[in-house]
């Protein structure tokens, strides 16, 4: 919320600014709720964490046996042993963000602060993606990460939606206070809908 509040992605009162002050000057932790007028997407996790894995890319580990692979250097990696993704289903969590990695003191790399990501939208959002239409492919920074797509419709669509939705994305970074307009809101209309859908059938 803070590094959010920094970036001038929301305008927060004098009230909010007091307590974002407090929470950060001192050295001892205190958190800071999210203001309920900021708070509209809470419920709608997957959104929040495809984003989060936008922003942190390549900080992305795939499943690999029972263990984790660093995306970005095929690095083996284990969860924390504090991680709330410790234990996750095998067949439902197949991608993790993380904000860092640390070597403990049995050698092993550890990755802390993860965030279950919907491969779909490691698809979408993640990397330089090349959509191979002849070969039903997508291939993400030279194969680093490979999806296979069951038809040209389907991935056209992705294609589609990929383009537009990081396009949105990147202005509302550059310009946070800039409205969006009439047909920015329709593709993040669909982007959230998607997510809505997925967690319904779940």
């Amino acid at each position: 919320m803070v590094s959010i509040a920094d970036a001038g992605l929301i305008t927060l009162d004098a009230n909010q600014k007091s307590s974002l002050n407090r929470a950060r000057s001192t050295r001892q932790r205190h958190f800071f709720t999210t203001p309920p007028t900021h708070d509209t997407n809470s419920t709608n996790d997957t959104l929040i964490q495809s984003v989060i894995a936008w922003s942190f890319y390549p900080k992305l580990l795939t499943r690999e046996g029972k263990g984790w692979r660093n995306i970005a250097n095929n690095q083996a990696v284990t969860l924390h042993p504090t991680s709330v993704n410790k234990g996750s289903d095998p067949s439902v969590v197949k991608y993790l963000s993380y904000y860092h990695i640390m070597q403990g003191r049995n050698r092993n790399y550890n990755a802390f602060e993860t965030s279950v990501v919907e491969d779909w939208a490691v698809a979408v959002l993640c990397g330089e993606n090349d959509f191979k239409m002849y070969a039903g492919v997508l291939s993400i920074d030279t194969n680093r990460i490979r999806f296979s797509i069951r038809d040209w419709k389907s991935m056209l669509a992705i294609k589609v939606l990929s383009t537009r939705v990081r396009e949105i994305l990147a202005a509302m970074f550059r310009d946070p206070q800039q409205p969006l307009s009439y047909k920015q809101k329709q593709w993040m209309d669909i982007w959230q809908g998607i997510f809505q859908n997925r967690d319904a059938r779940q």
